[in-house]
């Protein structure tokens, strides 16, 4: 499925709508309109994550109803995701396998599920092109935000950035985000300086622990 070229106002708007969804599913699990209008945003963005979070938590949440009724949203989804991802995904439709809480397929995006002790394996399945897409687009709406003196929602992008970062560890996001902003002279405080921090002790962590089973 071809993505269509998006306005920098119908990016904005699609972020917006995706995370104002993942707020409603978060609150309602077993939402399936909640879960499908996540999915419609998430299919307006160029990432493939979002779209891969927003599935994973919809056949979490909404397990009841899969294998009934999803082809119609599933063949909206082909050639947008790793065939690997895909072809997992179908098995969950053909009862072959289920979404579990700790999943392999979760992604940075995920509100439902996270992602498996397995690490290695899930970090393969995380692109850093979009780790750089999604520095890209939190430094513009900053940025914009900052134009239009709009203080409440740069700390809400903010917040959320950092929720992001932490629970993904997605320190190239955080450094490309933190680099751009310094050369615009942002004013950063406290919390940029935890979250930077809380990065660090999680890499060191990451590299001290013994290698998962699996």
């Amino acid at each position: 499925m071809a993505v269509t070229s998006l306005t920098e106002n119908d990016e904005r708007a699609a972020r917006k709508s995706f995370r104002y969804f993942s707020r409603k599913i978060f609150a309602t699990p077993s939402s399936r309109y909640y879960h499908e209008q996540r999915i419609n945003a998430a299919l307006m963005l160029n990432e493939k994550e979002p779209l891969q979070g927003a599935i994973a938590d919809f056949f979490y949440g909404c397990w009841y109803d899969i294998p009934y009724d999803v082809e119609d949203i599933f063949e909206r989804v082909k050639g947008r995701l790793h065939p690997q991802i895909e072809q997992a995904f179908q098995n969950c439709i053909n009862k072959l396998d289920y979404i579990k809480h700790s999943s392999v397929f979760a992604t940075r995006w995920s509100v439902l599920v996270t992602p498996s002790l397995n690490v290695e394996t899930h970090r393969l399945r995380i692109s850093s092109d979009d780790a750089k897409e999604i520095a890209k687009n939190i430094t513009n709406e900053l940025m914009s935000a900052r134009d239009n003196e709009d203080w409440h929602g740069i700390e809400q992008l903010e917040n959320e950035f950092f929720a992001h970062c932490l629970a993904c560890n997605d320190r190239l996001a955080f450094s490309i985000v933190w680099f751009r902003l310094g050369k615009s002279d942002w004013q950063f405080d406290e919390r940029w300086s935890d979250c930077q921090q809380q990065l660090e002790q999680e890499a060191i962590a990451v590299k001290s622990a013994p290698p998962a089973a699996l």
